[in-house]
């Protein structure tokens, strides 16, 4: 049996931390589709968080996580600005090598290792593969590529581990765009990978009939922060339906944003109807998202959307910004797709879904998203991908 060890960038913490979470979709997917699947995970907690510093776990913990290996080292991040960067690294891979010493004396040595983004777990997955000589796959998801957030010395590490990847993935066709420029030569080539849905979302129940008299329900969920955009959002949605009392606006998450987005509602006059629900588990998606006709995003830039394939997958239509990951997700069946910070055009596309709202058809849209981001599709295309990589270097495929 093929062994595949996954060294994300990050990963959940624990079983409500939701950070990571399709990174443990995927892990999921791997194993019923017959791959045997274990994860490493360095967890560093911010000097900034100081009582979880004295209250959290330390050192190693290893628990069997749904059938899967999972070893987690719980540290601090001693070196939190950007002058400490590289000594924050060299602890990450420290701690990280260590993490996978104990993998190798419990579980033994993988066949492949899959990285989750260059920066860390690419840099851990490098050293690991030129210390044992076991070849790595990355898979990229950060938009840091894209807002110009690296140092010159990231951009070669990041550029160091691309090059020694046997397979280079990214989770959208713009992101595989954007790392091919910023990437030349023989690391300019990245194939489109997408994050797989969360299979309880496939199982909810399909919305019925809206009936005459019920409020349209618009969901967002996000993070409140500036690039999600959700001014851009709250501002459309009081151009549309400023009069109409009988359409919602519910936004689940939280941050920074929130305080100036509820004076923003007040002073638009649509305070009552736009409803901020706070952070969301999971579970709680799922429940937003079944009262909810449409999904709504506004966001400046993503390099996918997991939480619009969950829409999807609950068969709800989707409003997207033309963002980037969104392009390669969102079909003309699915929805509308709008110009980033286009207001006035935002505006008429949620003005159009709700008249025209009984021509989306839930079941194909949840059937078209199964059959492009389910796990056992997913899973499918990773084991190919996996194989290939492995004849290549001379080893068992699986």
């Amino acid at each position: 049996m093929m062994h595949v060890l996954l060294v994300p960038s990050w990963y959940p913490a624990h079983s409500e931390d939701i950070r990571g979470s399709f990174f443990q979709d995927q892990a999921l997917a791997l194993r019923e589709h017959g791959i045997r699947v274990g994860v490493i995970s360095v967890q560093l907690r911010p000097l900034k968080a100081w009582k979880g510093i004295f209250r959290g776990p330390f050192g190693v913990s290893a628990e069997v996580d749904a059938g899967i290996p999972t070893l987690r080292f719980y540290g601090v991040n001693w070196f939190p600005r950007m002058p400490r960067l590289r000594l924050y690294r060299r602890l990450w891979l420290h701690d990280g090598m260590q993490l996978f010493a104990d993998y190798l004396m419990r579980y033994g040595e993988p066949d492949l290792l899959h990285a989750h983004s260059l920066l860390n777990g690419g840099v851990l997955a490098k050293s690991i593969s030129e210390r044992f000589g076991i070849p790595f796959v990355v898979t990229e998801h950060c938009s840091v590529f894209a807002r110009g957030g690296l140092t010159r010395r990231q951009l070669a590490l990041a550029e160091g581990v691309s090059a020694s990847a046997a397979r280079r993935l990214a989770v959208s066709r713009s992101l595989c765009g954007l790392l091919a420029q910023g990437f030349r030569g023989s690391v300019a080539r990245w194939e489109e990978m997408p994050n797989v849905v969360d299979r309880k979302f496939l199982e909810t129940e399909l919305p019925t009939p809206r009936r005459d008299g019920d409020p349209f329900v618009f969901l967002s969920v996000a993070l409140l922060t500036g690039n999600k955009a959700l001014h851009n959002l709250i501002s459309a949605f009081a151009r549309a339906f400023g009069n109409d009392r009988n359409v919602v606006l519910r936004i689940g998450g939280d941050g920074a944003e929130r305080p100036r987005l509820e004076v923003l509602a007040a002073r638009l006059g649509v305070a009552d109807r736009v409803q901020f629900l706070g952070m969301l588990s999971r579970g709680r998606v799922r429940e937003e998202l079944s009262r909810a006709h449409v999904f709504v995003l506004s966001s400046r830039y993503e390099t996918f959307g997991v939480v619009i394939i969950e829409a999807l997958a609950s068969g709800k239509p989707v409003i997207a910004t033309r963002c980037g990951g969104p392009e390669s997700i969102v079909r003309e069946r699915d929805g509308i797709l709008v110009p980033v910070d286009d207001v006035p055009g935002y505006a008429e596309a949620m003005q159009r879904m709700r008249s025209g709202y009984a021509d989306y058809d839930a079941m194909e849209i949840r059937a078209a998203c199964k059959a492009r981001y389910s796990g056992s599709h997913i899973a499918k295309r990773l084991h190919g991908v996996y194989t290939q990589v492995l004849a290549e270097n001379g080893e068992k495929g699986g």
